[in-house]
């Protein structure tokens, strides 16, 4: 185990140990490649039966999953001819202190993704030897790294036309009979109420100052004021209505009661000589009985008429 830890061990640039760490990287992609293509048609069955079920919010979620892995597979297999190239140019890469300009892409590639590829190892080691040869600044630089690697290992979402292709793609394949307008409308809706509801979480707080604490104090009170002086106009103006309601009534009091005596003061009788009815010299004549003559019977009811309406209309006086 020395001898196996002396030669992987890290320090300076060997040509041997990196042609060693390149030749076991190529068949550990190889290896992954047939573990992921599994990996891929069940998550695809998996998908196909969700949207077969009606289930598309959680398709929508898992088809970003399956994108992320077909693009690090697609990165892996670039990187596998990276390897294969630096490895029959390793003699040319001794030799010269620079990187050679046409190697210059491959190594800043396999640099670039070494710490994005956690299930290679070889290939983490590899970028510690080419940092230890060309400095840390070049296996860190993306400059010289090919842009279709750049994109494949990208940690940002898939777009949203990539995603709905692949879904289509999805049900085609397993013939799931599957209307993508309700995911075409949800991707394409813009989330104004989540931009919103970030708007108000990032806003600061206002904190109330005493200024504007006795301002609020004194627009409350001139509110306050303004209807207390509205309720003693109003008020006003309905005892204004009741005072002039009253004397009304009391007009009409003085005339029912004027009214009243007039009728009262006047007695109807029947002539003495009057006929009886039925008499064949009928003739009814009829004289007014003066109030002097008239019996208390008479009077009783004129008494009575008038200490009902005192009763009734003195609350209103």
């Amino acid at each position: 185990m020395s001898v196996l830890d002396a030669f992987f061990s890290k320090g300076a640039f060997k040509a041997a140990r990196c042609k060693t760490l390149l030749k076991l990287t190529i068949p550990r992609i190889k290896l992954l490649r047939n573990r992921r293509e599994n990996q891929l048609k069940q998550m695809r069955r998996d998908i196909a039966k969700l949207l077969g079920s009606g289930q598309e919010a959680t398709a929508r979620i898992r088809v970003e999953h399956v994108i992320r892995e077909e693009n690090m597979m697609a990165a892996q297999e670039i990187l596998e001819l990276f390897c294969e190239l630096i490895a029959v140019r390793l003699p040319i890469i001794e030799i010269q202190r620079e990187c050679p300009l046409d190697l210059k892409e491959a190594i800043s590639s396999v640099c670039f993704a070494a710490p994005r590829c956690a299930d290679l190892p070889e290939l983490q080691q590899a970028q510690t030897m080419f940092a230890a040869k060309y400095g840390r600044n070049f296996s860190l630089r993306p400059q010289n790294c090919s842009p279709i690697i750049i994109e494949l290992l990208s940690i940002r979402a898939p777009p949203i036309e990539v995603k709905l292709k692949l879904l289509k793609e999805i049900a085609e394949e397993h013939e799931v009979d599957w209307d993508p307008f309700e995911s075409e409308t949800e991707f394409l809706r813009p989330h104004e109420d989540l931009l919103e509801a970030e708007k108000l979480c990032s806003a600061p707080e206002a904190v109330p100052t005493i200024s504007s604490v006795k301002c609020e104090i004194n627009m409350d009170l001139q509110g306050a004021v303004a209807a207390a002086n509205v309720a003693a106009e109003t008020a006003e103006r309905a005892a204004a209505a009741a005072r002039l309601a009253a004397s009304l009534a009391q007009v009409k009091i003085t005339e029912l009661v004027a009214r009243t005596s007039n009728v009262s003061e006047m007695g109807i009788r029947r002539d003495p000589t009057e006929v009886p009815v039925g008499s064949q010299s009928a003739g009814a004549s009829f004289e007014v009985m003066p109030s002097s003559r008239r019996s208390p019977t008479h009077q009783a009811p004129a008494a009575m008429r008038r200490l009902v309406a005192a009763r009734l209309f003195a609350p209103i006086l």
